[in-house]
């Protein structure tokens, strides 16, 4: 990992060897120091490239003199020619201990190195100890630079427009319709004969109840006022109804016994009866022993 612990469990610092090898390690902390390691090892691969170009030349070099002295017999042009001991094209560069190559540097691109100088260019070209050429330079391919592409701002995110929906309006609320009950076409028929019949009280005492009914009838204004039999008035004057009204007559078949009897409504349970026990006065309308009262509707 980025430690190294010794046999003794101290934790390594500087340059050590590892498996065959060199790795340095922080003086501070310990921690591998990729830049110094990679640096080192540059350094060596530099030193072993300048190593190799150094030899090439000087024996490029030596062949070219001993051609070059062996054509020209002038001493002068042969003691013009660089000796072979002191050629030196190439600058030895102060290397850094030479490290064997650490795993990092896998991914460099190889040092370009530049061809030798042929015979035929070293005759023309005089060089001195102190010149520095480019032979022996090593170029190290650049550590590529990645750059971050910045992440894309979030889009906003805009809520839906909620439409609201008015609320319908209130329904106007229809009174229900009351239906009118028609009223009695023969509402004013029945006030005059229960007024008539009133006027009869105490007057008409003696006469039998079928003479005041026929005299009542007349006072109101009824054509043709006979004095009928009590079960015959029905189907001379009018029509038997279940909503009894004050002005109708009132028939008892006094339970079928063949002794009937009939009598003026005039509201609120009352009726006017002739000869009730030889007089005509105001008694309820429901007479013990007469049997269920029958109510007519008069017509005319």
């Amino acid at each position: 990992g980025d430690k190294y612990i010794n046999s003794d469990t101290t934790v390594a610092k500087g340059w050590q060897e590892i498996e065959g090898k060199n790795y340095y390690f922080s003086e501070e902390d310990g921690t591998v120091d990729e830049d110094t390691t990679e640096k080192a090892v540059a350094a060596s691969v530099s030193s072993n490239i300048v190593g190799n170009v150094k030899e090439t030349v000087t024996e490029v070099s030596k062949s070219a003199v001993e051609d070059q002295a062996s054509k020209v017999a002038a001493p002068a042009e042969v003691a013009s020619a660089l000796p072979v001991e002191n050629v030196d094209p190439v600058q030895e560069v102060e290397a850094a201990p030479v490290v064997e190559t650490a795993p990092v540097v896998e991914t460099q691109q190889p040092a370009e190195v530049i061809s030798p100088i042929t015979p035929a260019e070293e005759a023309n070209t005089q060089t001195t100890p102190d010149e520095e050429t480019t032979t022996n330079e090593v170029i190290l391919a650049p550590t590529p630079v990645v750059e971050e592409t910045p992440a894309p701002a979030p889009e906003e995110v805009t809520p839906p427009v909620v439409e609201e929906t008015p609320a319908p309006a209130p329904e106007e609320a229809t009174p229900p319709v009351v239906e009118e009950t028609p009223s009695n076409p023969y509402a004013d028929l029945n006030a005059s004969i229960a007024e008539s019949a009133k006027q009869l009280v105490g007057v008409t005492d003696g006469q039998w109840c079928t003479q005041v009914v026929q005299q009542a009838l007349a006072g109101a204004g009824v054509s043709d006022a006979y004095q009928l039999w009590p079960d015959q008035y029905a189907d001379q004057y009018g029509y038997y109804t279940d909503t009894p009204q004050a002005g109708n007559l009132i028939y008892y078949n006094n339970g079928g016994r063949g002794v009937d009897h009939i009598a003026i409504y005039i509201g609120d349970g009352q009726a006017v009866h002739g000869n009730y026990e030889g007089q005509t006065v105001i008694a309820g309308a429901y007479l013990e022993n007469f049997g269920l009262p029958q109510y007519i509707q008069v017509q005319r």
